[in-house]
């Protein structure tokens, strides 16, 4: 190429002088494209994330291996939240990411996510460190698990010597009792005696108590007060924690239901002649001798407790008056 130069210029300064503009411009160039090299180095591990399938995880300092499509599988955890592409997910230098917890149960959370069943370990400890990470993680199905495995676990060691309850029964008595434990059996008539004075015998002043009545006709209901029992000579008592119960009636068939006391100041009543007692008109009382006669009684009145719902007829516990029982069972709170 020829270089025009002004008349009178130097050839040399004015080749030297273009040279020097060429440079510059060279340099320049080479310098923003070092910095959009720089960038997408930086930038890569993160679009990689998006491109590739296969992520790495580093928790608690453990690597695990796993996909975008693993880890996006159940949209409710904290795990496909965080791969959902919503968010400025920075890696470490060596591609995985960090999340700060103990791996040691980790592989339960993510064996969830890759087949969809939920195994758990047969260690109570080790259920426990798990429950803690799947609440962490936003594992609904391993919370929901590991915590229907702590209600049972509970129940079996709730109301211990219960022949007449079953798993469901008292885990439905133990959320009517607000999550209460610890209840011992410290009355059973087969075992101690159909007698008002073997009731009272193992019931008097032992605090807070749940009755459970099973009878000939196979209904099987009950009572909770805070009042202690005692041989009173005929006296109500005052309670506004005190509920009925049936888990088999003749109004409801196998529905569980609750009822709650109206009448707070005649909520029980005690007597030595008799066992436990609930309501100013008795809505349910169990007689002397209750295997041996049909003087054990029920007649519901909304004034004292409420009826269950779509109930009205006041025989609805046995669908008689009276009735004869078969076994009582008396658990105490300790």
């Amino acid at each position: 190429h020829h270089i025009a130069m002004a008349e009178g210029s130097d050839p040399l300064t004015e080749a030297s002088s273009h040279l020097g503009r060429v440079q510059a411009l060279l340099s320049s160039e080479a310098e923003r494209l070092k910095t959009e090299r720089d960038k997408m180095e930086e930038d890569f591990p993160r679009l990689r994330l998006f491109t590739e399938d296969c992520v790495s995880l580093n928790v608690g300092g453990q690597i695990f291996m796993t996909t975008l499509q693993t880890l996006r599988k159940d949209a409710d955890t904290m795990l496909a939240s965080m791969f959902s592409g919503r968010f400025d997910m920075t890696p470490r230098k060596d591609g995985s990411f960090f999340i700060d917890r103990d791996p040691t149960y980790f592989s339960f959370i993510l064996n969830y996510l890759r087949t969809g069943k939920v195994i758990v370990p047969d260690n109570s400890v080790a259920r426990e460190a798990l429950l803690l990470e799947a609440e962490f993680y936003s594992i609904k199905p391993i919370v929901d698990t590991l915590s229907n495995l702590q209600i049972e676990k509970q129940t079996a060691v709730e109301f211990s010597g219960s022949t007449l309850m079953n798993d469901q029964d008292r885990t439905t008595l133990l959320s009517w009792l607000n999550g209460k434990s610890s209840w011992r059996l410290i009355h059973k008539a087969s075992r101690d005696g159909y007698r008002a004075t073997d009731f009272h015998r193992c019931c008097d002043n032992k605090g807070e108590t749940v009755s459970v009545i099973h009878t000939t006709g196979g209904y099987l209901f009950g009572g909770y007060t805070d009042v202690p029992w005692t041989s009173a000579g005929g006296q109500y008592r005052q309670s506004t924690q005190t509920f009925l119960f049936a888990f088999r009636s003749y109004g409801m068939g196998h529905k569980a239901v609750k009822s709650d006391v109206v009448a707070s100041a005649n909520a029980v009543y005690h007597h030595s002649s008799h066992c436990c007692a609930f309501g100013q008109s008795l809505t349910m009382f169990i007689a002397d001798s209750s295997n041996a006669n049909s003087n054990s009684s029920s007649s519901w009145s909304s004034s004292e407790y409420t009826f269950p719902s779509g109930v009205s007829n006041r025989y609805w516990l046995v669908g008689e008056p009276n009735f004869r029982t078969t076994d009582i069972e008396v658990f105490g709170h300790q």
